[in-house]
Order: structure tokens, then sequence, then C-alpha cells
């Protein structure tokens, strides 16, 4: 903007009362949403004496639900603003804001979100205004999440030198309005809204009038050499993002061809769906959903860069563990989570289950780590275990006895056990994994009748489940394998060692 044009904007926000809110396809756009006010000012000379008859008209048009009305300016339809007149359109919303707005958002997910509507909107747009409506995202306003469009009649483009006056118009500029040529099956509008939707991924050149101009004509508006683009790194990665990128570039390239309503509204479809995918934990999702689990780990990784979030390390790590079985993986993921906040617990239940199933850990651990290596696995473990609230130690004793046994602990073990299997005088009988853990600290400080005793007393217990129903075949099946095995293990110390 030049110091000129800046000096006048300034007279005009001061007479009118209203903020500069940007430039439309025709005119400036200024807003007063206090007043219910927004103005649309254009340069006199470029309205003749028809068009000036039809606004007045507008200003008697039925109203439509979609379209902000043109009302009557108080203070007359044409005025002088510092050394130039204007034509004055007056329209009534008290929408603070505009497409133009959005567009300037930091999240590029809510930019993608007014854009689809006013996607979905430009049908009923088109079918009020008429052919070669054109409008730039200052001719947008919002009302809540709602696109209204300020209308006024197809005039189709305003002067070349109105054009060349806002590189903005020459972005939107269709390449046939470019060269000169007529659009053919091209609609201008769609045309500028598909630069618009374009700009929630890339930022605008800041090329010269004449290098834009060229651009423009050649639907390379936004080709390479440009600034970076407008999305983290791993956002271009997604592949729903790729993918409405490319229909965006044939519906502003070379060769776009008409596009009906159904076509429209496909179009708006895709732009959901990046949207979607710009959550991280939908991307990472979906990734692992399709069968790419590493893919989904690798694209968590580089979104934490850009989003560090306790969700997605806990969803990284789970992939990692459940889907990858690398369980070093998960728990260097889950120890990020606490650091990231040490108040949550779902990162610590997350720990010990992981390292409860010692076994598995045991094998990735084997040639590659050392005693301290284990001994802090176990020290995490205690902490863990330490901050869950005293319901969720219950629900997790099992993983912290399984870390205890892996360890070799086996009284402390067994005083563990023995604690969390009762409340109060009450035995739990029911809580197989902690009976069978409490069996195995007998198996491994030698007392076999101890041992004995516990597997009666489960074999005795997953009878009684059965029968009555209690608890989930599954479940019974589960328990009832790891008997079997510690009733092998039973007899071989008894085959070796005699009665305890």
């Amino acid at each position: 903007m030049t110091t000129a044009v800046g000096d006048r904007t300034r007279v005009i926000e001061e007479e009118l009362g209203a903020e500069y809110a940007g430039v439309g396809w025709w005119g400036s756009l200024y807003r007063a949403p206090r007043r219910r006010r927004w103005y649309r000012l254009i340069p006199v000379e470029e309205v003749s004496g028809e068009q000036r008859a039809e606004l007045l008209a507008w200003q008697t048009r039925p109203r439509r639900p979609d379209l902000v009305p043109v009302v009557r300016e108080e203070r007359g339809e044409q005025r002088q603003f510092a050394d130039r007149w204007f034509q004055i359109v007056s329209y009534e919303t008290d929408a603070g804001r505009s497409l133009s707005d959005a567009l300037a958002e930091h999240e590029p997910a809510y930019r993608i979100a007014s854009v689809a509507a006013a996607l979905r909107a430009f049908p009923g747009w088109r079918e009020a205004i008429g052919a070669g409506l054109v409008a730039l995202p200052a001719d947008i306003v919002l009302a809540g999440h709602r696109p209204l469009l300020l209308p006024l009649p197809a005039w189709g483009a305003p002067s070349l030198a109105e054009v060349f006056a806002e590189p903005e118009r020459i972005a939107h500029l269709t390449p046939e309005g470019a060269r000169g040529l007529p659009a053919g099956a091209r609609d201008p509008g769609l045309h500028s809204l598909g630069v618009t939707a374009l700009r929630c991924f890339e930022a605008l050149p800041d090329d010269g009038t004449e290098r834009l101009l060229q651009r423009a004509a050649c639907a390379a508006v936004f080709a390479p050499p440009r600034r970076e683009g407008r999305l983290a790194s791993w956002m271009r990665r997604v592949e729903p993002v790729r993918a409405v990128r490319e229909e965006l570039g044939e519906l502003t390239g070379p060769r776009a061809a008409a596009l009906d309503d159904a076509a429209v509204r496909q179009l708006t479809d895709s732009l959901d769906r990046a949207r979607r995918a710009m959550d991280p934990l939908t991307a990472v999702r979906s990734l692992r959903d399709a069968g790419e689990a590493r893919r989904a780990v690798g694209l968590a990784h580089a979104a934490l860069v850009d989003r560090p979030g306790y969700a997605l390390l806990l969803l990284a790590a789970e992939i990692a563990h459940q889907d990858l079985g690398e369980p070093l993986e998960a728990l260097s993921l889950l120890e990020r989570a606490v650091q990231a906040d040490p108040e949550r617990t779902e990162a610590y239940a997350a720990q010990l289950s992981i390292i409860g199933g010692w076994s598995a850990v045991q094998v990735r651990l084997a040639g590659a780590t050392d005693d301290s290596y284990a001994q802090r696995l176990q020290a995490t473990a205690r902490a863990a275990f330490g901050r869950l609230p005293h319901e969720l130690r219950r629900e997790h004793a099992h993983d912290m006895a399984s870390c205890l046994l892996g360890q070799g602990e086996l009284a402390e073990a067994n005083a563990f056990v023995h604690q969390w299997l009762h409340d109060g005088g009450t035995l739990m009988w029911w809580r197989f994994d902690l009976m069978l853990d409490y069996g195995e600290t007998f198996l491994g400080l030698g007392h076999l009748d101890a041992a004995t005793h516990i597997s009666e007393q489960v074999r005795a217990g997953l009878r009684r489940v059965r029968e009555n129903g209690q608890m989930d075949r599954g479940e019974i099946h589960e328990h009832g394998m790891r008997l079997a095995d510690f009733d092998l293990r039973l007899h071989e110390a008894r085959g070796g060692k005699g009665l305890a």
C-alpha cells in the first residue's frame, strides 16, 4: 500500500467510523459491525450510470439468507475522501470477520473449514447473482461459521487499472482473463475460490505486478519458485492433504473443465477430509488402520516436533508396542509423555503394562543393554506405580508384580501381591492374575506346598466362574493356559526337589 493510498484509507476509516477489511473484486471493504454495517468503496469512474441504477435496485430486492442485504447509505451514495470520489455500497450485517481474516489464521484446519463452507454456499450465490460472479476473500463475511456474500451485480472484471492496483486481484484472475481471453468453460468464480482454497496451503507470492500477471496467465500463481508453504512438514505428507491440493491444482490449472454442483460438493468433501487429517491423532490412526504402523509412528514423530501433545505420545507408544513390537521405543515415548504432563496417569499405566510384560522386553534387552538399564526400567515401574491413584494401583498391581518377578525380587513380590490380593480381610480369589502371581512367588521361593495350594484355589475359582458365567470365556481360557504352565513348572520342581 503506497503512502497516498494509506493516507486515504485512514481518512476513510475516520470519516466512516469503520475499519479497513481488505480488497474486494470490486472496490475495497470496510467494516463497522457495532453499527451493523459493512461498506464497499468503488472509485466513481469505475461505475456507469446503468450500474449505479442496478445498485439502487438492489436496495429493494427481496432478502436472501445467504446474502448480506444492500441498504441505503444515509450520508449519500457518493462521497469524496481525500482527493478521490467513491461510490459507496452499504451492507447491513453485524459480522465482525471475513474470509480474508480466516485465511490469516495460524490454524490451517480453521482456514480450510471456512473456505469449504464458502464453496458449499457458492452455487446458491451464483443462482442469486448470475453467471460471472467472482468473490475475493474480503467479499465474504462470516456470521459465526456461516459465510455470507457481500453482493454486487455480476459486472464481470473491473478495469485493468483496478486489477493492477491490487496484486490480490491479479492472483485470482483466470489464466484466460490474465491473457485477455474469454473464460470458456471455466467458471471464474469457482476459479477464484479455488485460488482462495490454495491460499490455505500456500502464501501468495510477493512478486511484482508483471511477474504475478505472468504467473496467473500460465495458471502458475503457486508454482515454484515460491515462498515456504503454510503447512507444517508433517501435514504435507498426509495423503488427504496431498490429494486435495492436486484437485485444487486441476481446478485452477491451465485446462480446467466446467464443474457441476456435484463436483463442487466432491471438492468440499475433499477439503473436509484434508481438514480432519490435519489433526495428528486422526492422521496417525488412519495410517495405523491402513496397516502402515511404521509410517504412523514416523508421522507421529514428525508431528510432535510441530505439535507436542500428550495424547499423540500415548498413541505413538501404543502403536510402537502393540503393532511394531518395539517396547523400548514405546517406553521412550511414554517417558516424554510423563515429562509433558506429570499429573496425568495414562502414561504411568502404559509404562507398567509394558514393563510388566517382562519376558517380551527381556528379548529386546538381550545383548543390547546392561543391568543398569534393567534397573532403570524397574525404577521407572516403581515410580509409575507410585504416581497412580489408589483405585488404579489395584488395577495395575499385576503389571507391577510381573516387573518384580522379572527382576527376581521374589520376597518383595510376595509381600506386594499379598497386600493387593486382600481388600481388608477379604481374599479377592477372582483376581486370577494376582493369584497366579502369588503362586509364582511361592514357586520361586521354593515354598511348593503354598504354590500347590494357590494352584488349587485358582482351579476351583475358574471352575466357579465358568459355571456361573461371571467371566468372559476368553479371559477364563487365558487364565487357564497360564495355570497349566504354572502347574507344569510346579510338577517339575516337585520332581527335582521333593515335597517342601
